[in-house]
């Protein structure tokens, strides 16, 4: 080999270890690590009364948002109409504000029947439930296989609890921030979609 050949074979080998390496910003994104296990805290018997109830099934879908149920949650209601019901729902100085409607009522000396539309514009996004859950979808993905050593899972920074505006009917919205999955030789880049009862991970 001459000596002119050497700094292109050396700047050709520099191009090709940068493309194999990963396409995320280590200063805009964080490290994922394994999740701790999800509190298996118990979320109590809905209460009897119809008002109750409905309060009972709003707070769980603010539960749903933050991963589960949570002492730091709390929520205050307006009046129950008797058909329908708004509570802001609070956790680390977040709130969104949650509805529900009720319809087709009709109480029973057992069971009251009725139907529910609960509606948010808005909902809470914790980083270390979207950390979860995007380390359980990786695992999803490989049936259920552990991580290989080599393997890294970043998302962008996000902080630790935000809120993020939700679409119409509650369609999952994609929120702009973005996790990678990198394995070695090739970054997977899949993008945060959230409603209110779900988050996802999409390419």
């Amino acid at each position: 080999m001459n000596r002119r050949a050497a700094p292109a074979l050396a700047a050709a080998s520099i191009v090709l270890l940068s493309a194999c390496g990963p396409r995320y910003d280590e200063a805009s994104t964080e490290p994922v690590p394994s999740p701790a296990p999800t509190s298996a805290a118990d979320r109590g018997e809905s209460p009897r009364e119809l008002a109750g109830k409905v309060q009972y099934e709003i707070k769980g879908r603010a539960e749903d948002m933050i991963g589960g149920p949570n002492p730091g949650l709390t929520l205050q209601c307006g009046e129950f109409s008797g058909s329908s019901l708004s509570c802001s729902a609070r956790f680390k100085d977040q709130t969104v504000q949650i509805d529900a409607r009720i319809y087709d009522y009709y109480p029973g000396k057992a069971m009251d029947t009725y139907k529910q539309d609960i509606t948010a514009k808005a909902r809470f996004l914790v980083r270390e439930e979207v950390h979860r859950e995007f380390h359980e979808s990786i695992m999803a993905f490989q049936n259920g296989d552990p991580l290989d050593a080599d393997d890294v899972l970043r998302c962008d920074k996000i902080p630790e609890v935000t809120t993020v505006r939700l679409g119409v009917d509650d369609e999952l919205v994609d929120t702009g921030i973005r996790c990678y999955h990198y394995g070695g030789t090739l970054t997977t880049t899949k993008q945060l979609k959230v409603s209110s009862r779900s988050i996802g991970f999409y390419h």
